[in-house]
């Protein structure tokens, strides 16, 4: 069935568009992206916008000036429903500059009603009986002009969104955890959305690499870094992380062999004689001995955390939600360290006091 929609392609659509979207309650938002999956780099090339009659795909590839789009991202007024937005929240981020305001994720949403699947082709089929398709999901987003069955499949991404945040609300509102989902959303606005950029030192086994090899490893990371943004190609297509742990750890002792190599993109081959320098003039990486002061338990602290783990288990099984949503590893170490509740959301507080609590000599 063929859907209908707003292509948003030049400055003059977009402002109309805002004004659409000014007037909007809720806005159903999803996000098509590149992420270095077929061209070098992460970055949005598509957003969908749906309000509850109107479907619009906006080219963020063909645009330049965003005013309008930021100014309702900042809107606290609009409800921006996402699926999953963690990645949405943090590439809008990085390229607009602004985390969007009055946020609903209905894959949050979902997991505090403990739904047995959580992706947004599933979800549809249960509520709606509808078939999401899924031949796209690895498709070049940046190709101009997109076909018009891609921009089909797109638009579905968000045309039904605010109709899944009034399903699931609805089933929030029964089991009362409502309240949940909102205290949430408000800390996920808050959060630190920098992306932080892979660097050599995130290579898988860097940690093993002996100090030359992680020099060399440095050398080959930048120089494969720079050619693939020369090319725009993932930097896996200039050479992937087999090759390179090889040659950091077995580097060859001629030019030529660069220049015959196999499995990798041909700018390798053209830069045969930079590839052969950066493995013979690294240096080794200095070693930085980092002492970690390791926190261990006493005996009455690790009681409490057998205590906190029981308590979560018997909630989660009493209400069915995963333990985790209860209290998080990492909040269960902070009561511990603190004997206090100061971490936790007023919903974990008083579902904790609700079941017991107060029996563990905690302060609230």
């Amino acid at each position: 069935m063929k859907k209908d929609f707003i292509y948003v392609d030049t400055q003059d659509c977009l402002k109309n568009a805002a004004k659409h979207w000014e007037k909007a309650k809720e806005l159903g938002i999803d996000l098509e992206c590149e992420n270095n999956l077929h061209h070098y780099g992460v970055y949005i090339t598509l957003i969908q916008i749906s309000d509850k009659n109107h479907n619009w795909l906006v080219d963020v590839l063909r645009l330049k000036d965003f005013g309008p789009l930021i100014k309702i991202f900042k809107n606290p007024n609009i409800q921006k429903i996402f699926h999953d937005v963690g990645f949405d929240l943090r590439i809008i981020k990085k390229q607009f500059g602004v985390v969007p305001k009055n946020i609903f994720d209905t894959l949050f949403a979902a997991a505090l009603l403990d739904k047995e699947v959580l992706n947004l082709g599933d979800l549809l089929e249960h509520y709606f009986n509808i078939k999401k398709e899924k031949k796209f999901q690895m498709a070049d987003w940046t190709k101009r002009p997109l076909p018009e069955k891609m921009l089909e499949y797109a638009v579905k991404d968000s045309m039904y969104l605010i109709e899944l945040r009034d399903a699931l609300k609805k089933e929030l509102i029964k089991k009362n955890r409502l309240s949940w989902a909102i205290q949430e959303f408000k800390i996920i606005e808050e959060k630190d959305f920098e992306t932080k950029e892979r660097t050599y030192k995130n290579f898988r086994g860097f940690k093993e690499l002996s100090p030359i090899e992680k020099g060399r490893l440095k050398q080959l990371f930048l120089l494969r870094e720079r050619l693939a943004k020369k090319v725009n190609r993932p930097v896996h297509f200039i050479m992937n992380g087999k090759k390179m742990d090889a040659l950091v750890k077995h580097p060859p002792k001629k030019m030529g062999y660069f220049k015959f190599i196999k499995g990798v993109h041909p700018i390798v081959r053209k830069n045969a004689h930079d590839f052969f320098i950066a493995l013979k003039q690294a240096q080794p990486e200095k070693r930085v001995i980092i002492k970690v002061k390791r926190k261990t338990y006493s005996n009455k602290q690790r009681i409490l955390v057998h205590e906190l783990n029981e308590l979560r288990g018997k909630i989660a099984d009493k209400i069915g939600v995963k333990k985790n949503f209860i209290l998080s590893k990492e909040q269960i170490k902070e009561i511990v360290a603190n004997k206090d509740l100061k971490s936790l959301r007023n919903w974990q507080k008083l579902l904790l006091e609700k079941y017991g609590i107060r029996n563990l000599m905690i302060k609230k």
